[in-house]
């Protein structure tokens, strides 16, 4: 018991030391890449007079043929994005967090990506940066340097970037390179890559989603390994999103996402096509991606792509041959968010801990004037509280909140050792089902063991309760993946460990009391770590350690009014402790390297309201009724009821008088 008292003390005074807390907030959307997140480059280089960005003009793809196609298509309501008709998975993940993902050569745009980009020039592939002819279009490796120069060097601390590139490498390395030069090149094109971002987090990038390629063929697991190995080697803190299983398995259950087996594969250039735009009329059988070129009309075009059906982007899987739909770019998007969002969700299992441990605090505090008040000869009082309370917590803007409804039971026995002190044990047990706003759930059972002391004596009292725990917590987390709810569950345990003081001084006013009351409570909070299971979206978190050391300064009041006794306690809160850390995951469906984020934050500050009273039932038993209130502090409301009984065992002399006590 001595170890992990002073074990706590220790951690709450190395946490008075508080660094501010990151905020992970997202404020811009950042994209670099090729086709597989490009929002419309083309709608903006076509334009007349063009667009180009930091691109030297002309940006346009060099062909004139394909630019007459996407210029077609865009006058009959195309996005000049591959998705063909609606929104690409970096505009729609942008949009879960309020932002937006326009192309860079539109006004206002944060996305540079562009169609056909390669990851960097180099000799084996002409020294271009693109697959179009025209070579003025930058690699994503160039794009990274014109984002970063267009912004004095500084990369936003606080945007989400978003970089997928190697497609177009690996099928120029696998159409032009021979067998033997094709690892070497894709090997140094990974290392290319990684440098840039690298770069790009040196200058302040803090949070980045790197998909991998998807294509079952060893060239490109080759890449996928080699790009991640280098980032990680390179100690770039990115958020790995692996793209196959998610494929793999809209395929293999094409129903569940609103397809058909005929249009859940990529498509084939003609009428007979499952994808959604079906390929100009008269297009070679060497057409591919034509997704760029498509208008939003069902009427067959020899100037444009056109679509299969009007519904086609919410029916097939792939807008072309190689690209997403507008329904499967939103199973994409919904994935990326998963991975983003699933550690704070993860990390609000310590912090109702936090939370529901205060509520055993109070429990205790509020029967120690009950045994006080109590003057039997034996000096043993035994007694019980319930407790029900609301708590929610809010999360970072666009990440899922966590509201519950915690309950509790506590019972205990104390003894008045000699005059002035009092002794006592108890033990508490709650339950509460947190939910993930509307994504999943978590149920946290808790068992705590407590002992305390308390001392009163003329003006001045106080009170010392020490607890140590164990807590159960059963996780449902809930992912919407398109039009799907993909399941995750886990289980873990945990430990808590407390120990809370708080002095005082009364005065007293006739049957009025009143005074001033300090206070801390200091905690350690272990939740250990655990794998999920359930689905491609399904994540393995390391353990966690929640410290916390919350002060208290107010005022506190009682009136004797007889049989019953009101009071009420207003105090302020602060957290000493630094509340800034993360939550390690790590993906289930292939070795990557783990990814941390920040776990949720909430103020640092609040205020603390109580009003009740006791009640003498009889010389031998006081009932009690509390309510708490948590207020002004950001990103939690908390608030809650407690009903309890207090009895004093053995005689309890009628006529003997009742000492003004502290509430």
């Amino acid at each position: 018991m001595l170890r992990w008292v002073a074990s706590t003390f220790c951690v709450a005074l190395l946490g008075l030391i508080s660094q501010p807390v990151r905020a992970q907030s997202f404020n811009q959307f950042i994209g670099f890449g090729d086709s597989s997140i490009d929002s419309g480059w083309w709608a903006g280089a076509l334009a007349v007079p063009p667009r180009c960005d930091s691109v030297a003009v002309p940006c346009t793809t060099g062909n004139p043929l394909q630019d007459a196609l996407i210029r077609n298509a865009l006058a009959n309501g195309g996005a000049g994005a591959p998705v063909g008709v609606g929104f690409i998975n970096s505009q729609i993940l942008a949009s879960y967090f309020g932002l937006t993902a326009l192309p860079a050569n539109q006004p206002g745009g944060t996305n540079y990506a562009i169609g056909g980009a390669l990851d960097n020039r180099n000799a084996a592939n002409g020294f271009a940066g693109n697959l179009n002819p025209n070579h003025n279009l930058p690699s994503t490796v160039q794009q990274i340097a014109n984002y970063l120069s267009a912004n004095g060097g500084r990369a936003n601390p606080n945007g989400l970037y978003l970089i997928s590139s190697g497609a177009n490498d690996l099928g120029l390395a696998l159409t032009i390179l021979p067998v033997a030069a094709q690892q070497p090149y894709m090997a140094s094109q990974a290392a290319a890559l990684s440098a840039s971002v690298a770069t790009l987090t040196s200058a302040g990038a803090r949070y980045i989603v790197v998909p991998n390629v998807y294509a079952a063929v060893p060239l490109v697991t080759f890449y996928n390994q080699t790009l991640w190995s280098d980032l990680h080697a390179a100690g770039v803190p990115f958020i790995p999103a692996d793209i196959k299983p998610m494929v793999d398995t809209v395929i293999a259950n094409p129903t569940a996402f609103g397809f058909t087996a005929a249009t859940v594969l990529p498509g084939v250039v003609g009428p007979s096509t499952g994808s959604a735009c079906v390929t100009p009329i008269g297009a070679p059988a060497t057409t591919s991606g034509w997704g760029s070129t498509c208008a939003n009309t069902t009427t067959p075009s020899s100037s444009f792509a056109y679509l299969r059906s009007a519904n086609s982007e919410q029916t097939s899987f792939f807008s072309d041959n190689e690209h997403l739909s507008a329904a499967g770019q939103k199973i994409e998007a919904d994935y990326f968010y998963s991975l983003i969002v699933a550690p704070s969700q993860i990390s609000f299992l310590p912090e109702v801990a936090v939370k529901t441990r205060a509520g055993v605090i109070n429990a205790i505090l509020n029967q120690i004037p009950l045994s006080w008040d109590h003057q039997s000869p034996t000096g043993l009082n035994a007694w019980i509280t319930g407790d029900v309370a609301s708590l929610r917590m809010d999360n970072f803007p666009g990440f899922p909140g966590d509201p519950g409804t915690p309950i509790a039971v506590s019972a205990g026995f104390d003894y008045r050792v000699r005059p002035g002190w009092l002794i006592g044990a108890a033990l508490s047990t709650g339950t509460t089902k947190q939910s993930f706003s509307t994504t999943g759930n978590f149920t946290q059972d808790v068992f705590a063991a407590s002992l305390y002391t308390a001392y009163l004596t003329g003006p001045f009292w106080a009170d010392v309760i020490a607890s140590a725990g164990a807590q159960h917590n059963d996780v449902n987390r809930l992912v919407p993946i398109g039009i799907t709810i993909q399941p995750n569950s886990g289980s873990t345990s945990g430990s808590d460990y407390s120990l809370a003081s708080e002095i005082g001084y009364r005065f007293f006013d006739g049957k009025f009391t009143h005074g001033p009351v300090v206070g801390i409570a200091l905690q350690r909070v272990g939740v250990d770590g655990f794998t999920e299971s359930g689905s491609f979206t399904s994540l393995s978190f390391d353990e966690q350690n929640r410290n916390s050391a919350v002060s208290e300064i107010g005022y506190q009041a009682s009136y004797d009014a007889g049989q019953f006794r009101p009071f009420a306690k207003a105090v302020w809160n602060h957290e000493l402790a630094s509340t800034d850390r993360d939550v390690t995951a790590h993906l289930t469906t292939i070795a990557a390297p783990s990814f941390s984020l920040p776990a949720v934050a909430f103020g640092k500050d609040w205020g603390t309201a109580s009003v009740g009273t006791s009640v003498r039932i009889s010389n031998r038993v006081s009932g009690l009724a509390a309510f708490t209130g948590q207020f002004a502090q950001q990103g939690v409301t908390n608030y809650g009821g407690q009903l309890g009984v207090n009895i004093a065992l053995g005689p309890v002399a009628s006529d003997m008088p009742v000492k003004a006590v502290r509430h």
